[in-house]
């Protein structure tokens, strides 16, 4: 392993790696992404710059679990590669992000769930007095959000640029509708902004949909507190406990995710058309949005790859027939004040859905209180389009 240190824009040392070195760190980031929960299988990518002026990049479509360091994409600053195997859609985005800073040697993209959450809001968050200095100087002075582009267009790429060029000191950009790119000095600075990122976003996400709500939102959360107190005081079976209980708490009597249909191997789906895994999702996100009865749009564009531009609800108690009616060419649909039912044609394929439908669902939670508008309906159905005639068509071929 050859690491080099070199001065940076800064003031300290920044790192820059052979490109052995380079492509076994991106390896090792793909693995720490899924397990820090930063992204759901390979939404995201990871990039190195090598000390000869390359980088060394994650490549398009392939399952992370079946990486070796020989699939890690070499290019060169202008994105020219050799190979088969095509980098990173957002090859163009980490380009950027290195030209622009001579001091940033690692760029982790994520789908973390908070600061995706806060990028459908499409606006730069000023950080208040509470927040210290130390988080100040690891992901810069304020939250910054660049404009909305398609996933992989050259809009984006130039949107993330311009975020850069006009906020020297962020090392962190927010992805409007999509995710975020975090610019590290090296492996470790990367995942620390990220990590510290999410958490921070988290925090004002609470706030935004509490405290910092609008009013009438504030007295409508108020209200429903109030009728779900009244509610548990009044039932004939209630305990005193819960007669004087003034906390609301979470239903956690089921399940979050559950199984309602599986066919094993061996037995001929013909004739179940919706997968053959079907899963009840009852997660935290997800329940709020089914609660309010109505279609929830796609607010990140990953929910629009998987579900389509938006999910369907039904009634409580509606049949099997009107469930898949309204779930259509989808993956998913809610059900009044019960969640969602997702489907895949294997129990890895509708987990995948409902992870991405609750992370879809915390976006949209936030972007309806704070009336902003949803992903536009022609962009999410490219995005759909994409998902289901390339990309997925690229995972199946990896995994032949």
């Amino acid at each position: 392993m050859i690491i080099h240190r070199v001065p940076d824009c800064h003031g300290g040392y920044a790192v820059s790696y052979d490109i052995n070195t380079a492509r076994e760190l991106v390896l090792k980031a793909c693995k720490e992404l899924r397990d820090k929960k930063l992204i759901v299988r390979t939404w995201g990518n990871i990039s190195a710059r090598t000390d000869d002026g390359h980088i060394a990049i994650t490549p398009s479509g392939r399952d992370y679990d079946t990486l070796s360091a020989e699939d890690i994409v070499i290019t060169d600053m202008d994105g020219k590669y050799e190979g088969d195997v095509k980098p990173s859609s957002e090859l163009g985005v980490h380009l950027e992000c290195y030209r622009l800073r001579p001091d940033v040697n690692f760029v982790v993209h994520t789908h973390q769930t908070y600061a995706s959450a806060l990028s459908a809001l499409g606006m730069d968050i000023r950080l208040g007095p509470r927040v210290s200095d130390r988080i100040r100087s690891l992901i810069g002075p304020k939250i910054v959000c660049a404009e909305y582009g398609l996933n992989g267009s050259k809009k984006i790429r130039q949107a993330v640029g311009y975020t850069i060029e006009t906020n020297p000191h962020t090392n962190h950009v927010l992805m409007r509708n999509h995710g975020v790119v975090c610019l590290g000095t090296d492996y470790d600075n990367a995942f620390h902004i990220a990590l510290t990122l999410e958490k921070l976003c988290e925090k004002i996400y609470d706030y935004y949909c509490s405290d910092g709500a609008p009013l009438v939102e504030q007295l409508k959360q108020r209200k429903e507190f109030k009728a779900a107190q009244e509610a548990r005081t009044n039932a004939p079976d209630a305990t005193q406990e819960e007669r004087t209980d003034t906390v609301q708490s979470e239903d956690t009597s089921a399940e979050p995710i559950r199984v309602v249909q599986c066919i094993p191997d061996g037995i001929d789906p013909a004739g179940e058309p919706y997968g053959l895994w079907i899963l009840h999702v009852r997660t935290p996100y997800v329940l709020k949005m089914s609660e309010r009865d109505e279609t929830m749009k796609a607010y990140l564009d990953d929910l629009a790859q998987i579900t389509g531009p938006s999910v369907g609800c039904v009634s409580a108690g509606a049949d099997r027939a009107t469930l898949f009616k309204v779930m259509g060419k989808g993956n998913a649909v809610l059900v009044e004040g019960d969640g969602a039912y997702c489907t895949g044609v294997s129990y890895d394929e509708a987990l995948c859905v409902a992870e991405v439908l609750e992370k879809g669902a915390v976006a949209a939670y936030v972007s309806t209180i704070r009336g902003v508008e949803p992903i536009p309906l022609y962009d999410a159905i490219i995005d759909r389009y994409k998902y289901v005639k390339k990309y997925s068509k690229l995972k199946e071929s990896d995994q032949k």
